[in-house]
């Protein structure tokens, strides 16, 4: 029988399982990304699937949480991400749409924090943390009582960050090499703890699997529907680009399709269905059952 990997910290089923577990270590990671206190977590859920109103296009959150009133979104993200910046953009409007109910002035909309923690450089300036905030082009000293915050941290430049907590973090979400640093030598030991569930780790390993197959095909079919419009284009004298939107609308469209499924694995997984996983990744059929019965 094959033995199974363990999962890593970077890999979201173990950061989700990590940070579930034990929600105080999840308030101390805060504190280390955003270099201020966090109250005691009031409310924590992972996987949370969101959707600001019917029809619209639904999230997946890894990691939701409330502490001292305010709103915490905090993603692991080991995989490229997709036009990040606008993706935080509908993160935040739709945590904003929940938490301002009808007929509710805009002051009671909650403090909110938005954290990518990335494997890649994702801004592409080499920096090992960015703050993304709103400035005012005519003077970066005239201030936006907007009350929220995007962070996105980039592992891969660890050995750029300050000594300190932050980067001792950053290193072992790159490599999961620890240090005498407190958090993260805790975080290990869960990550230890949650591989030792051999069932539970087969079914995060399993997970993982079925999405990058759904990755593989995902792009495979790319690649054929570009090559078939430019075939197209080519035949019935067409511009190129044309065929290339054909492509790109194709292409998003499957790269939605691929975060709807995964959000349904890791709901049956996360209820011990994993057969009902394994059918969902190979049946259409079976799959529109699923997201019919959980409201995907």
């Amino acid at each position: 029988m094959e033995e199974i990997r363990n999962l890593r910290f970077s890999e979201w089923p173990m950061f989700n399982r990590v940070m579930e577990d034990d929600p105080e270590v999840c308030r101390r990671l805060l504190e280390v990304v955003l270099g201020e206190p966090v109250e005691r977590v009031e409310n924590l859920t992972t996987e949370r699937a969101l959707e600001p109103h019917l029809g619209a296009r639904g999230i997946r959150m890894d990691v939701l949480m409330r502490a001292g009133g305010k709103v915490y979104d905090v993603e692991m993200q080991a995989s490229p991400a997709r036009k990040l910046g606008r993706r935080m953009r509908y993160c935040q409007a739709t945590m904003d749409t929940r938490e301002l109910k009808k007929g509710r002035d805009y002051d009671a909309l909650p403090d909110s924090f938005i954290v990518f923690i990335c494997m890649r450089d994702e801004i592409g300036a080499g920096l090992p943390i960015y703050h993304l905030n709103m400035r005012c082009d005519e003077g970066e000293d005239i201030a936006v009582d907007h009350g929220f915050q995007w962070i996105v941290l980039n592992a891969s430049a660890w050995d750029k960050a300050s000594a300190g907590s932050l980067r001792s973090l950053l290193q072992y979400v790159a490599n999961g090499k620890t240090n005498d640093d407190g958090l993260v030598r805790e975080i290990d030991a869960l990550v230890a703890s949650a591989n030792a569930d051999a069932i539970w780790r087969a079914q995060g390993v399993a997970m993982l699997t079925y999405i990058d197959e759904a990755r593989i095909q995902a792009r495979i079919a790319r690649e054929e529907a570009r090559e078939e419009g430019l075939a197209e284009g080519r035949a019935e004298g067409l511009a190129k680009g044309r065929a290339e939107g054909q492509a790109e609308g194709r292409a998003e469209g499957r790269a939605e399709g691929e975060e709807h499924l995964g959000a349904l694995i890791a709901r049956l997984l996360a209820e011990g269905r994993s057969d009902d996983a394994a059918a969902a990744a190979v049946d259409a059929e079976r799959r529109q059952e699923f997201f019919a019965e959980f409201g995907l």
